[in-house]
């Protein structure tokens, strides 16, 4: 069904929306990963992605437009609501509870907001609110009058992040963002490109920034054309690097003199024993192996799986999740609910693989990205569950793309038929 911009809903409620489940990516205080009392930052995350829902729900006041599910998203409901039953085994129910229903919730917004408004322009304005809240979260650290780098005791980086989001959060969160740019229809400025690069360094996410460089490398080779756009983009991106690189060395020489290379002041002086361990992971994994055995029908709810992990590790692993995407899916909703999430993402993953042009690009490039940093990360349902958001999103657009493309190829049809029964009608 094609719109156009009289039937649409006007565009400052998506704008609205966006903004508001933008907000609630962000972490503003901390908690003890185990403690029942969740202080001020769950009401926060959990009335701002309220608000987005009723933003989106003055879209039905309009007419002319008909909600569409893409199917991943119905794989996904599937999850989410294995997820809530799951909960009752979470050492904390109730939370868990709340946070399987925020994970529905974020797959209507996702729905409705692609089908009322298109999914480019739901992109668009996701990626500018990010871009403003970045800012914004800057803006204030340096206000604050205090280092805008925070050494990490454990591995000697220096780590950009503001509130209380956690810098491999903020890391995933810059990267997610600029590669969905790459889905717009007109391209965001050079400037917010190259600033969320900018943070995703700061970040100091190692997996997170060699992703990042290897897919916006990729895009750079399967572009038809090379552009001086493209040209400028890879030099200033290669030369903010550099620059960033160098200033930590500056900043950290009088605490470090032992600094033997640029990246150590980065990226830590532990890079041998990370890189055996990923960073302490395979600990952690090795402790959420045997609950995937109790995770058969259910799991123990989003995030209900924390003091088990607490308790079976060797070392305290205060984040309190399996640092794994594939983990946390099994663990959060039970290895069927896990299986049905993935198939449908596989599904949704080869209708963007039988389309063409940027589109196929772009979803491919944020797919293998997302997968990828999975390994180290339970990226599809932290942050808002913001990796499942954009997967619906892009699958929308794919499926919308799917049914204009047959549309046009059935008109096609159709005249070369019609034009021969004007020219010759007894058909003889």
């Amino acid at each position: 069904m094609s719109f156009n911009a009289a039937t649409r809903p006007t565009s400052r409620i998506l704008f609205l929306a966006m903004f508001l489940y933008a907000v609630s990516l962000i972490k503003f205080f901390m908690r003890d990963p185990l403690g029942a009392d969740v202080g001020p930052q769950g009401p926060i995350e959990l009335g701002l992605l309220v608000m987005a829902g009723f933003t989106l729900l003055l879209a039905f006041w309009q007419r002319y437009w008909k909600l569409t599910v893409p199917p991943s998203a119905k794989a996904f409901v599937a999850f989410g609501a294995l997820a809530v039953a799951s909960s009752v085994f979470s050492y904390y129910p109730l939370l868990s509870f709340v946070k399987g229903m925020s994970f529905i919730l974020v797959i209507g917004i996702a729905v409705v907001a692609s089908s009322a408004f298109g999914s480019a322009q739901v992109i668009k304005y996701l990626y500018y609110s990010v871009c403003i809240i970045l800012l914004v979260g800057l803006v204030t650290r340096l206000a604050g009058g205090g280092p805008l780098l925070d050494l990490d005791e454990y591995s000697g980086r220096m780590r950009f992040s503001f509130f209380a989001l956690h810098p491999q959060l903020l890391a995933d969160l810059s990267a997610i963002t600029l590669l969905s740019s790459f889905l717009m229809s007109k391209r965001p400025p050079l400037y917010c490109q190259i600033f969320l690069f900018a943070v995703n360094i700061g970040a100091g996410s190692r997996t997170s920034s060699a992703l990042l460089a290897v897919i916006l490398l990729l895009f750079g080779l399967v572009s038809v054309r090379v552009t001086p756009r493209l040209v400028s983009l890879y030099c200033f991106l290669g030369s903010l690097a550099a620059l960033v690189i160098w200033v930590g060395v500056q900043t950290q020489s009088h605490q470090f003199a032992d600094i033997a290379s640029p990246g150590q002041a980065l990226y830590g002086d532990k890079m041998g024993d990370d890189l055996s361990t990923l960073n302490n992971r395979t600990d952690v994994w090795s402790a959420a192996a045997p609950l995937v055995s109790h995770s058969i029908l259910l799991g123990y709810g989003l995030g209900g799986s924390r003091d088990v992990l607490l308790n079976n590790t060797s070392w305290r692993w205060e984040a309190g999740d399996t640092h794994n995407a594939l983990f946390d899916l099994i663990l959060g909703a039970g290895f069927p609910a896990a299986l049905v999430y993935l198939l449908g993402w596989a599904w949704a993953a080869g209708r963007a693989w039988r389309t063409r042009g940027f589109l196929r690009v772009g979803a491919l490039g944020i797919y293998a990205y997302i997968a990828c940093f999975g390994i180290v990360s339970p990226n599809l349902t932290n942050l808002q569950g913001l990796g499942t958001f954009l997967i619906i999103t892009i699958d929308a657009m794919v499926c919308a793309e799917y049914y204009a493309q047959r549309s046009r190829s059935s008109a096609h049809a159709r005249v070369p038929v019609s034009e021969g029964f004007l020219e010759n009608p007894a058909r003889t």
